[in-house]
């Protein structure tokens, strides 16, 4: 018998909630996405919403989300991992996730590092 790695299922979000993405190689990238409506049991309507800086340094921006300016909304599956017990709802984006955001800034690579 197979364990299973993910569960599809919508039901411990609701509309409103932020959720990051945090990507890159060599700089990090915070993205927010914002849900706007849940669709059965396992998907969602989400859409992109900007980022803030609240504060900044040389080499890092801590960022928040700034719904006020949202982008093109898109359908997603909210997913449990078998890796944190199925405990945190995700949002799956191809080949990366978003997490449910914890009111904290996230650090991003400030675009003037590299000048």
């Amino acid at each position: 018998m197979t364990k299973k790695r993910y569960l599809y299922d919508n039901k411990h979000i609701a509309e409103g909630d932020i959720f990051y993405s945090s990507w890159g190689y060599d700089q990090t990238n915070i993205d927010y996405y914002k849900v706007k409506k849940k669709i059965g049991k396992g998907s969602a309507v989400i859409v992109p919403v900007e980022s803030k800086i609240v504060s900044e340094n040389k080499t890092t921006d801590a960022v928040v989300p700034y719904p006020a300016s949202e982008g093109k909304p898109f359908r997603a599956r909210i997913k449990y991992v078998c890796w944190d017990d199925f405990k945190t709802p995700r949002i799956s984006l191809g080949w990366r996730n978003a997490q449910l955001w914890d009111d904290i800034p996230k650090h991003q690579t400030n675009p003037n590092y590299w000048r």
